[in-house]
């Protein structure tokens, strides 16, 4: 299954396929309630903030893990990336538009093609959001085992089936709108833009119909304002976010890390004044359910804190780390 060389324990691309088979879609992935602004132009994807646009790349490592520790580790399985972007508009309030990208290497992760995509566009009166408009993109993974992961690798189908979700929110309401779509299963990140373009339109046949309105969940930000938030505001640690119609309890603890400081600084990531924070986030339904871990790094006190390592397990034996590049 596995040998030792140079003191590295290596791990067979069979042996790989069969762990890593079960991974869920690269996806990783709330503030207080707004109130409403007087009347001001709909909140559209074409008023995109152009004002300031700061992104970081990462490479994602992946860790399989035995009773929480990490046993088998495998570099350069896939990449991401997060961009943000922002513009003053009128009344004096801010655009913000925040992105995660996720994608595996296929040729790195045992013949696994996973991508997932979630972008997110805000207007805010300071870190207050009044209107929120998200897109989400990922590949469906319908196994519900290892094994079922380990044939699914080795499918041959012609075409791999994706989920596309499009979200406003508003002060009085949200509204959403689900759809699935295929593509070529050959298709990668480099087809981002066509994969997009199928998205948009099997959203536009599902949104001919009336699409789903919440009450419950209006007001609050989408999952990404909700964390950078919770990032620029030390003080506060609990917040509601909103997506798919549903609520969930973000939390998030920030503790100073000298360790991550040292590594960050050895690696040119931060200045040698500069430190490095860990945030231990926590996410559940409000209603109750299933409760999700994850961490982030950032530059302590950083205006646009964008994440110097992500760590999220989305199998309880696989952890995925992103690993900032520059």
């Amino acid at each position: 299954m596995h040998d030792m060389t140079n003191g590295t324990l290596r791990i067979t691309r069979r042996a790989w396929s069969r762990l890593l088979g079960g991974t869920a879609c690269w996806s990783l992935l709330r503030c207080t309630r707004a109130a409403a602004l007087p009347a001001i132009e709909r909140l559209t994807w074409d008023t995109s903030p152009v004002d300031i646009h700061n992104e970081r790349r990462y490479r994602a490592d992946a860790q399989v893990l035995l009773l929480s520790i990490p046993l088998l580790r495998r570099e350069d399985v896939g990449s991401g990336s997060v961009v943000w972007k922002e513009s003053a508009v009128a009344g004096g309030a801010t655009l913000r538009l925040l992105e995660f990208t996720g994608f595996s290497r296929p040729d790195r992760a045992a013949g696994l093609n996973r991508l997932g995509f979630l972008r997110e566009i805000s207007r805010m009166t300071g870190d207050l959001v009044s209107e929120s408009l998200y897109l989400g993109v990922m590949t469906s993974s319908p196994e519900e085992s290892v094994e079922q992961a380990r044939q699914a690798l080795h499918s041959r189908a012609s075409e791999v089936t994706y989920t596309a979700i499009d979200g406003r929110i508003q002060f009085n309401q949200s509204q959403t709108v689900t759809a699935h779509f295929t593509a070529p299963s050959g298709w990668s990140i480099d087809n981002q833009g066509e994969l997009l373009d199928r998205a948009q339109r099997a959203l536009a046949t599902v949104r001919q119909d009336t699409p789903e309105t919440h009450s419950d969940s209006a007001g609050a930000p989408p999952f990404l304002q909700a964390v950078a938030g919770l990032l620029r505001q030390p003080g506060q640690n609990q917040t509601s976010y909103a997506y798919s119609g549903r609520l969930y309890r973000l939390s998030l603890s920030q503790a100073a890390d000298p360790q991550a400081t040292a590594h960050f600084r050895a690696r040119g990531l931060l200045a040698a004044n500069d430190y490095a924070t860990c945030a231990s986030g926590k996410v559940r339904r409000e209603n109750g359910g299933a409760e999700h871990h994850f961490r982030l790094w950032f530059q302590q006190g950083a205006q646009r804190p964008l994440p110097l390592r992500i760590e999220y397990s989305p199998k309880s034996y696989l952890r995925l780390v992103f690993e900032a590049q520059g």
